[in-house]
């Protein structure tokens, strides 16, 4: 059974893939504006031309009536050329640009799919990471959010199609039914103790969610009410916890935080319920669609389009990671040389950072 590349290994496919295709698209790029500012100058000449023609017939030692009607006869007959020359010219310019166009959006095209299937197997090491799901219009969006070492951050939109319990809005009894919520106490006739006044949830709809490994943030809404629950269940080991608050028109309710309320709340299906939920959210990272962000210090890698930039910032955080050097080392160094070599003289900066050269493939002292 074949196991996926790992992220070092990637750094040397995908990512210098993604590199490879950014310099093509910034090379189109400058030969488009070349292109461009030719084309321009070839235009302006050809109006010029006219002026120039009109021009010549002056100061000519001929009777002024011949010179009128030849000026006339050739200025008609330089126009009609010039035009037709022109039409002619703009339309070439227009479909070389269109191609030239084409084959810059094809190389991006290609960097950013270049970058989400790197990114995609998560190479780097991961310090925060979270599912976000928001419902709008009856449809929810889901992005999966990583922060990672050297202050990388990016985002994935997920597949909500290939889900069956979000393809439309989610709701706790579709895992769960008759969960119920102490919001308020009230009195009964004949009764000294005050009864809780119970919330049924289940026409309950998730409206948002946040969900980490352990952890999740969840609000459900009530369409016909208004009233809303946030719920927060957090886990850790065997151990769970959860904290209820209830929001309505007559104000906000902390269920889990007033004993009166909190001994009437039934635990146990409440964080059952939740850990579904919880489970069921974080399924979501492995179908991913699109890469939706690219940051690195800052830096809009998806705008800028800097692959180089992102991999320099990479190959950091790999110098860093004694294991991660270790593994780029233990590589077969003509496949490292050779596929840096494909970045030109930006494959040397990379071995440099790398500790690596082409005449000596061993490691070099490097200071993380």
């Amino acid at each position: 059974m074949s196991t996926a590349p790992s992220g070092v290994v990637l750094f040397f496919t995908d990512l210098i893939d993604a590199v490879r295709y950014s310099q093509a698209w910034a090379q189109s790029l400058g030969e488009q504006k070349v292109q461009a500012e030719k084309g321009d100058k070839q235009l302006i000449e050809l109006a010029a031309l006219a002026t120039k023609i009109s021009a010549a017939f002056e100061g000519l030692d001929l009777d002024r009536e011949y010179v009128e009607s030849l000026s006339k006869v050739i200025n008609e007959f330089a126009a009609t050329a010039i035009q037709q020359k022109r039409e002619k010219l703009s339309a070439s310019l227009k479909a070389e640009a269109d191609d030239s166009v084409a084959a810059s959006d094809a190389e991006r095209l290609k960097a950013i799919k270049s970058l989400e299937s790197y990114l995609a197997a998560t190479p780097l090491p991961v310090l925060d990471e979270q599912v976000i799901l928001d419902l709008s219009e009856s449809s929810y969006t889901a992005i999966a959010e990583y922060k990672c070492a050297g202050k990388i951050e990016y985002q994935f939109l997920l597949n909500i199609a290939s889900s069956a319990l979000f393809g439309s809005p989610f709701t706790l009894s579709a895992t769960h039914k008759g969960i119920k919520l102490p919001v308020r106490l009230g009195k009964v006739w004949l009764k000294k103790e005050a009864v809780p006044d119970f919330e049924k949830l289940d026409d309950y709809v998730l409206s948002t969610a946040r969900a980490s490994q352990n952890h999740l943030v969840s609000t459900f809404t009530n369409p016909e009410t208004n009233a809303s629950v946030n719920i927060v269940f957090s886990r850790s080991g065997t151990d769970s916890f959860v904290t209820a608050e209830y929001s309505d028109s007559k104000g906000k309710v902390d269920v889990t935080g007033e004993p009166a309320l909190s001994k009437h709340l039934d635990l146990a299906s409440t964080k059952s319920a939740m850990a579904q939920l919880l489970d069921a959210i974080l399924g979501l990272e492995k179908e991913k669609l699109k890469l939706n962000r690219l940051e690195a210090e800052g830096k809009d890698i998806l705008a800028t389009l800097d692959c180089f930039w992102f991999m320099q910032r990479v190959t950091t955080v790999i110098v860093q990671s004694p294991e991660s050097l270790a593994e780029v080392h233990r590589l077969d160094p003509k496949m490292v040389e050779e596929r840096l070599k494909l970045l030109g003289p930006n494959g040397n900066v990379i071995m440099d950072q790398l500790g690596i050269s082409a005449s000596n493939p061993e490691q070099k002292r490097v200071t993380p």
